[in-house]
């Protein structure tokens, strides 16, 4: 199967494409970028840096992925971003290299929907969707399965855990647990993502092991030292337990611990 490049468009010598890629209008693809089977690049898309593209990926208009980091520190380093398969990167979208010789990473079958802005260095796993807007500054990571809606704001260094959905407008110079559901700037917890639990098939005695969990952190007075102690000790260790746990204990921003939790938080685990 032939390339198909529309002749608009301007490649650099280097670029590694796969036959069966497709490049619109108008796009520019710098000289050290690899774009992978079957993947889409949409019109005025420009690529750049040490940049690899996955399979099946799909680039619309005006998307830019892999220009220099929005860092007064970067010196020119030959960084890149290293993007996994089946991500579709809506218009207007912004994916910057690292800084330092690193690498931002994007996962596999992430959704970033238009104007959504990733820096610098963020390490962004599986099955993460960034609604319209929404923006991660340099250095953040963000587990697998996250939704952040639209307009969401992270600062520089947070973890987003596993499954977090955050509502829309909201923002956080903190650490945001797994499972969770967030709202508000300052953030606040505002339950279990129980949708997302039962989405995703985890088991109903993990899902109520989870809520009790979270009732521990957020429902009673003991400090955060105790509560993790009383998880450990009273609950069923299944891998989110732990997981849950270690992120806590892990955290160099602090985890948000402002609390409130309505009596039906959990409804429908």
């Amino acid at each position: 199967m032939n390339l198909t490049v529309h002749k608009s468009a301007v490649i650099a010598d280097g670029a590694q494409i796969h036959e069966t890629a497709e490049i619109g209008p108008y796009v520019v693809i710098g000289p050290n970028v690899k774009i992978g089977k079957g993947t889409k690049i949409g019109p005025h898309a420009v690529i750049d840096g040490h940049t690899t593209i996955g399979e099946d990926c799909t680039i619309f208009v005006g998307a830019t992925i892999g220009l220099e980091p929005q860092d007064l520190g970067y010196k020119g380093e030959a960084t890149g971003v290293q993007m996994g398969n089946r991500v579709t990167v809506r218009e207007y979208v912004t994916i910057h290299r690292a800084t330092n010789n690193g690498v931002t990473v994007i996962g596999d079958d992430c959704f970033f929907m238009a104007y959504s802005h990733v820096a610098h260095d963020c390490k962004v796993g599986n099955g993460v969707i960034l609604a319209n807007g929404s923006m991660l500054a340099g250095h953040v990571q963000v587990g697998d399965y996250a939704i952040l809606a639209g307009v969401c704001v992270i600062h520089q260094h947070c973890r987003l855990g596993r499954m977090l959905l955050m509502s829309g407008m909201s923002a956080t110079r903190q650490d945001l647990p797994p499972f969770s559901m967030v709202d508000g700037r300052p953030p606040e917890i505002r339950g279990v993502n129980a949708v997302g639990l039962k989405r995703r098939q985890i088991p109903p005695a993990t899902r109520k092991a989870i809520k009790e969990a979270y009732r521990i952190l957020y429902r009673t007075d003991a400090n955060l030292t105790n509560a993790l102690a009383q998880i450990e000790n009273e609950i069923e260790p299944f891998p989110e337990i732990l997981e849950i746990v270690e992120f806590f204990r892990s955290s160099k921003r602090g985890v948000v611990l402002k609390r409130s939790l309505p009596d039906d938080e959990t409804e429908g685990l």
